[in-house]
């Protein structure tokens, strides 16, 4: 079987988790904050900046272990909380397009998988599950998983501000989770389960 190299992405205006797995094994995970950005446009420039650097990275890699290279992205979701928000379409099928042009430029192809899917393939379920320190619900399983696995040094980050809201408390450190980065890992490692499992789409 040919190597294969991953990349995984939680895309979003706020916060975008991008993680690199090889074969199976994380290689890299990290994010890029885009809340200090005035527009939507200044933030998909420098995602398109962050990402050109990875896959630069990544195109290295992936000659020197003669793999091939898939990106993979969320779906986007059409329905929120039941209503079709027109907006938020938009803008975020603008971000996918940045991501396969971007990818076009190293002839690798973007594929989608619905949230649910990468959910219940890797963590088990795609249901919410509650705990005492106010982190999202819908995230937090992602997050159990990602520590269970050995990923807690890739989505742990220090909290230096008052902020409380998802915010641990333990032996005087103060600490949060990066979900986004939780989920990218996750993307990325979904792309090595059995092909015949995969719920994929292509982006072009």
């Amino acid at each position: 079987m040919k190597n294969k190299i991953v990349i995984g992405i939680d895309q979003s205006y706020k916060d975008t988790g991008i993680s690199v797995s090889y074969n199976n094994k994380l290689k890299t995970a990290s994010h890029l904050c885009l809340e200090k950005y005035k527009s939507n446009s200044e933030k998909r420039k420098e995602l398109q900046k962050r990402l050109f650097n990875v896959f630069s990275t990544v195109h290295i890699l992936s000659k020197d272990k003669d793999a091939d290279v898939i990106v993979i992205i969320e779906r986007i979701r059409l329905r929120s909380q039941g209503f079709i928000n027109i907006d938020y379409i938009k803008s975020i099928g603008a971000l996918n397009a940045l991501i396969v042009d971007t990818a076009t430029t190293f002839d690798y192809p973007v594929y989608s998988v619905d949230t649910r899917a990468w959910k219940s393939s890797i963590v088990g379920n795609s249901k919410g599950l509650d705990n005492p320190y106010g982190i999202d619900s819908k995230k937090y399983p992602t997050i159990l998983w990602c520590i269970k696995n050995g990923y807690k040094s890739k989505i742990k980050e220090p909290v230096t501000s008052k902020k409380t809201k998802g915010v641990i408390e333990k032996h005087g450190e103060r600490y949060t989770y990066n979900d986004n980065i939780a989920d990218s890992i996750c993307i990325s490692l979904y792309g090595f389960i059995p092909v015949s499992k995969q719920l994929l789409k292509e982006e072009k």
